[in-house]
């Protein structure tokens, strides 16, 4: 079975989020100009009377200049250059609006993304054989089918229109130059609102069909799956390796405090709680250690090799163990508790110290 066919699943958000650092996204260039296309059309009636206002002061401008002496090189440039100065900004706003249009469907299509990785070199993009195969691509086909109906689709809407609109077209020269303007505004309007509409369908199609091969580009077999769940959760066998060591680590650092507790709270058996309090250091009683079964176990023996007093309390022990973190204060509602246990503790050390 060839790689291609072990690719069954469908990519992981993971799989999706790298994909797109490295700008491959699923998206449309087709819906801009659509989208675009459209908005102009329905908008066509509006910006009609400034554009013609503005397209009239153009033609003036253009045709009444005055030239202070002969016309010469210099001359022919500044009226050149007023001439384009003004026709870019009669074309401003539309520009203005195409570019907010453009980016703002590309952003609804793929959000926002900053990465070079597209214009990096490629040696593979060079080569022939895969260059040869991409002509014939299921993707290649499609785009020759798109283009293919968006140009039968404006040839004929084009002649359908034209056709039924030819008398009144052959009749708008003797109706005046502002109205032959709107007349003339309003046919492109309706032409291009149903190319429009049309394109738009098209596009949508388009942005379907490139997130269906973008998500089969991007599949993965079973064992990708596997690999990339290591990589973000860590190899098992690892991962308990470093826990283990974390626990000695944390065992090793709560034995060397033992010396510092003042007594050992136990379960008898089954849990331990080292607590010290120091009127110099602490504000509350604080856990230096815990641990259950086999670390209780050793918490008892390194009491005893310390001569730490061990107090036998379980539903006290429970309690601290469940409640308090290692380094931490008890809680509130326990002082008085171990402040019992920690008056008896001093009380055994004093009477030891006058037997002696």
């Amino acid at each position: 079975m060839t790689d291609k066919h072990s690719k069954t699943e469908l990519p992981t958000p993971k799989r999706l989020k790298d994909a797109k650092k490295k700008g491959q996204v699923a998206k449309s260039n087709e819906l801009s100009p659509a989208v675009a296309l459209v908005i102009f059309s329905l908008a066509a009636l509006f910006m009609g009377q400034l554009l013609l206002h503005n397209g009239m002061l153009f033609m003036r401008r253009g045709l009444t200049f005055r030239l202070n002496g002969e016309l010469t090189t210099a001359a022919a440039r500044e009226i050149m250059g007023e001439r384009i100065m003004d026709f870019f900004i009669i074309l401003f706003p539309y520009m203005l609006v195409a570019v907010i249009i453009g980016i703002t469907v590309n952003l609804a299509q793929v959000g926002f993304i900053l990465t070079v990785h597209p214009i990096k070199p490629d040696l593979k993009k060079l080569n022939p054989i895969e260059g040869f195969k991409n002509i014939f691509s299921k993707k290649a086909i499609f785009t020759f089918a798109k283009n293919l109906m968006k140009l039968l689709v404006v040839f004929f809407l084009t002649y359908r229109t034209l056709s039924s609109s030819a008398s009144r077209i052959l009749g708008a020269g003797m109706i005046g130059t502002e109205k032959l303007f709107f007349f003339l505004l309003e046919f492109a309007r309706e032409l291009t609102l149903t190319i429009g509409f049309v394109m738009l369908a098209i596009a949508a199609t388009d942005y379907v069909f490139q997130r269906r091969e973008h998500r089969d580009k991007l599949k993965m077999s079973k064992q990708e799956i596997k690999d990339e769940y290591k990589e973000m959760e860590g190899n098992p066998q690892i991962k308990s390796a470093r826990q283990q060591k974390q626990r000695e680590i944390s065992m090793n650092r709560m034995m060397t405090s033992i010396p510092e507790a003042d007594v050992l709270i136990t379960n008898p058996t089954h849990l331990a709680v080292a607590i010290r309090y120091d009127s110099e250091k602490d504000d509350a009683p604080v856990v230096l250690a815990k641990g259950a079964d086999y670390l209780a176990a050793r918490l008892r023996e390194a009491a005893k090799e310390h001569d730490i007093p061990t107090i036998e309390n379980k539903p006290l022990a429970r309690t601290i163990y469940q409640k308090a973190e290692v380094g931490e204060a008890i809680p509130i509602e326990l002082y008085q508790a171990v402040a019992e246990i920690l008056a008896m503790v001093y009380r055994l050390k004093e009477e030891n110290t006058g037997k002696i």
